[in-house]
């Protein structure tokens, strides 16, 4: 927009977070607007009862000056938690309107400054999984309807329901994400441990023969077995291993793009593990059903799952 703030227009970035001094102050300030004036006390009372921290001292009544050290300094779970009672007190004993009010500016906030949170209706915090991601994670569930890979769908649900957990538990959803692929990559490559070089030795021939008439392809493949074999060095890196301290829990931009990145490679390994059964059924002389990106595509409404290739 011509009217838009200089930052706005040329300071943008597409890396979200997990919190911010600047939404904090933000959010802080909007308790000096007069709608808090008569409630900011019983606010408080109420917001501390549920979260279990005092955001009043004994001392003063200069509540709406302890309302901003409570917001910029209490901890990221208490700070989240404190957006949705403050939107269920407003709801219940002011109006309906204002509470629409506060959840619409926290949003608003929450986008200007990049976390990686979305705010639902009713005022709930949830982690900012996007649309694409969900359709990823969708797609993906889909080209896995064979009972051949009934534990890789049940690793794919583990991982997002510690997505969705209140909060969220990134670490273990990345963990299940990589179990999943690690599971396909047995099925395919039985006695075989997913490893940078297992990768190579493994999948390389693998994709050289399911490309072999399209030599671009083969080259493109190459490139991608490079990313597959990035994305397993990072998701290692957050894998528990006995004796070693455990690994701090990802940021949250980071976990849901590895997350996603892991369904990616998980749809283009069961394409591959499918071609390779259904050459073994062409050479007997058998009747093979449609390719299963086929079918997905008209499940999940996409024209192919090789239209979009793996990151």
């Amino acid at each position: 927009m011509p009217e838009d703030r200089f930052s706005r227009l040329y300071v943008q970035t597409k890396e979200f977070t997990q919190d911010s001094d600047r939404a904090r102050y933000r959010i802080a300030a909007l308790f000096r607007e007069p709608i808090f004036n008569d409630h900011a006390e019983q606010l408080a009372l109420y917001v501390s009862r549920t979260v279990g921290v005092p955001i009043l001292s004994s001392a003063s009544g200069r509540c709406l000056s302890q309302w901003n050290q409570f917001i910029c300094g209490c901890r990221t779970p208490d700070f989240l938690d404190a957006i949705t009672l403050v939107y269920r007190y407003l709801f219940w004993h002011i109006s309906e309107d204002v509470a629409y009010w506060w959840r619409d500016v926290v949003r608003q906030i929450f986008a200007d400054e990049h976390l990686a949170y979305q705010i639902d209706d009713a005022g709930g915090v949830h982690p900012a999984v996007d649309q694409e991601f969900q359709r990823n994670i969708v797609s993906t569930v889909a080209a896995l309807q064979s009972h051949r890979y009934q534990s890789i769908s049940q690793s794919i649900e583990i991982a997002s329901s510690h997505l969705y957990a209140d909060p969220p538990n990134y670490k273990m959803a990345w963990r299940a994400m990589l179990l999943a692929v690690e599971g396909l990559f047995g099925l395919k490559f039985p006695h075989a441990r997913l490893t940078l070089e297992e990768i190579l030795r493994r999948l390389l021939p693998a994709v050289e023969s399911a490309y072999k008439t399209n030599s671009t392809a083969q080259k493109a493949t190459r490139a991608i077995l490079t990313g597959f074999q990035g994305w397993v060095e990072a998701s290692l890196m957050y894998r528990h291993q006995p004796g070693v301290a455990d690994a701090p829990d990802p940021p949250a931009d980071i976990a849901i793009l590895a997350i996603s990145h892991g369904a990616s490679f998980i749809r283009w390994l069961a394409d591959l593990d499918v071609d390779s059964s259904e050459s073994v059924q062409l050479c007997h002389g058998g009747e093979t059903a449609p390719h299963k990106s086929s079918v997905i595509a008209m499940e999940v409404g996409q024209s192919s799952e090789f239209d979009q290739a793996p990151t």
